[in-house]
């Protein structure tokens, strides 16, 4: 929603439907692949770093990194996605929100270094101040980011992120072995994130070609920041809910109990880090060009295919980890590991409903749905915290099914929530998730019996077999059952990428009756 007075720049060429969803849609798959192939750069390198750093070096790092994750969190201000929404940005205020981001990095890296020796005397680490002081430009660099993350996001060129993560990892973990070698210690890990941030600043700032003017529109940016900043609660509440329940189960159940539940948690994780990422963006996208739409239609078939697709696409996944969870934590970490079995099948379940959540959220945000989406992330979060806190006494596989149980719940709030903002049916969405159901039916119910009757063959062979008789199952179904479904799903999102605003006019954000108008944005 445009303030009375912004002045927008032209509006560009229109683009074809599909011309604009090859560029997102390839986009989408480069950076799933750039974060499969970070992800294995990263395991390959970290039996390589541990034994040239040391414990002790590694764990100074573990300590000084967990206060830079934080601060990075607020240190553009919520500015990218918030930006990002809008489809046409006058270059006032571009270069306001690079000054803006900027600024907000630059005073939380010089608050968190001047916090840093009173940290490092409250831990009893001397040397911890210095580390921090030393990675405390990355939140610098991340507020110069924002503006060019979002115009990179308002195109779509999300190809350009898959490069940068890739070249920035590449270079991080060269700089990482190489001061290692040469006895660096933990500063050979200081360097790694740092060159890391450096390769990033200059391939983002270069391809997103952010307008760099001297000039200061507050009152253009006003919403923005109210946006910003609903942003950065639901990310901090994100934040705390998934580092507070390491706390629990390690002070209630002790260190072993720890390694089994956070190895599960972190497998997991994986799918969310291959796939969910770039779905986010890809929705946010599509979401955020139809929300200028009239036709209140459009935006609950859009809704409806959000759920239909990431639940399709997410089901086997999860559902055959837990199926084979003692099979893959056999053949892949050893027999040490097989306390992590048990919370792996039921965290299976909660990472679903963790990654369909997000991608809901994304929704929301897209909507201009702040405030909604930081009330869903605070419950999220408060969820997360009570369930383990109450089930940790009683055992790991307590707690794992707990999370699975609470947060199916709470995903069906974010469903229940959706529906209601665009005064649809709550039903029209929850039988969106009808083809991911019926496929995993026939995963189990083919998969179980198979155990049986591959019992005998080696673990590895038995892995292998189930996992490709479990894609075919479920394949089997859904072309069965929901092509035309899903077709017709991707012909949406297809003519959502490609929908511009009439005479370049900012997109409009649904207002329910009786509230004010959120602000757009989301932060990177």
């Amino acid at each position: 929603m445009a303030d009375g007075g912004e002045t927008l720049a032209a509006a560009p060429p229109a683009e074809t439907p599909g011309g604009n969803l090859r560029r997102t849609w390839i986009g989408s798959i480069a950076m799933t692949a750039s974060s499969a192939l970070r992800l294995t750069l990263q395991l390959a390198m970290l039996p390589i770093l541990a034994r040239l750093v040391g414990p002790a070096e590694y764990g100074l790092v573990s300590m000084a990194m967990p206060f830079i994750l934080f601060a990075n969190v607020l240190s553009d201000g919520g500015m990218s996605f918030a930006l990002g929404r809008r489809q046409q940005v006058s270059a006032e205020l571009e270069a306001t929100v690079l000054w803006l981001s900027t600024a907000i990095g630059g005073t939380i890296a010089i608050g968190l270094s001047l916090l840093a020796w009173p940290l490092g005397a409250l831990m009893g680490q001397p040397r911890l101040p210095l580390l921090i002081v030393a990675l405390s430009p990355i939140l610098l660099m991340n507020g110069l980011l924002a503006a060019s993350n979002a115009k990179i996001i308002r195109q779509g060129r999300f190809s350009v992120f898959a490069a940068g993560d890739f070249l920035s990892t590449v270079t991080g973990a060269v700089v990482a072995l190489v001061a290692a070698m040469h006895g660096a210690g933990a500063w050979s890990l200081v360097l790694q994130q740092l060159a890391l941030w450096v390769v990033k600043l200059v391939w983002i700032g270069a391809n997103g070609r952010t307008a760099v003017k001297f000039c200061w529109r507050f009152d253009e940016a006003r919403d923005l920041i109210k946006f910003g900043m609903h942003t950065i609660g639901s990310l901090l509440a994100d934040y705390v809910s998934r580092n507070v329940d390491n706390l629990i189960v390690g002070a209630i159940l002790g260190a072993s109990s720890l390694g089994f539940y956070a190895m599960a948690y972190q497998i997991v994780r994986v799918p969310d880090m291959l796939i969910s990422g770039p779905l986010y963006l890809y929705i946010f996208t599509a979401v955020a060009r139809a929300a200028h739409d009239p036709d209140r239609r459009a935006l609950q078939r859009l809704a409806v295919s959000v759920v239909r697709l990431a639940s399709a696409g997410f089901a086997p996944l999860f559902c055959g980890l837990a199926i084979i969870a003692d099979l893959a934590v056999g053949v892949v970490l050893g027999d040490k590991w097989q306390g992590a079995i048990m919370p792996l099948r039921w965290l299976a379940g909660a990472g679903f409903f963790f990654c369909l959540s997000a991608l809901i959220g994304a929704t929301l945000m897209a909507l201009g749905r702040s405030a909604l989406q930081l009330r869903l992330s605070l419950i999220q979060g408060a969820a997360t915290i009570v369930i383990v806190a109450v089930t940790a006494p009683f055992g790991l596989t307590a707690v794992s099914a707990g999370l699975a149980i609470g947060i199916g719940l709470v995903c069906g709030v974010y469903i229940h929530q959706l529906a209601g903002d665009l005064k649809m049916r709550r039903r029209q969405l929850f039988m969106a998730l009808s083809p991911a159901l019926l496929g995993v039916a026939a995963m189990i119910g083919v998969l179980l019996p198979a155990r049986r009757l591959f019992a005998g063959a080696p673990p590895a062979a038995e892995l292998a077999i189930l996992v490709a008789l479990g894609a075919l199952v479920y394949a089997g179904v859904i072309f069965a059952t929901s092509r035309r479904q899903l077709m017709d799903d991707a012909r949406t999102f297809a003519r959502a990428q490609g929908d511009r605003t009439p005479s370049g006019a900012l997109i409009a954000e649904p207002t329910p009756a009786g509230e004010p108008d959120a602000a757009a944005g989301l932060i990177a």
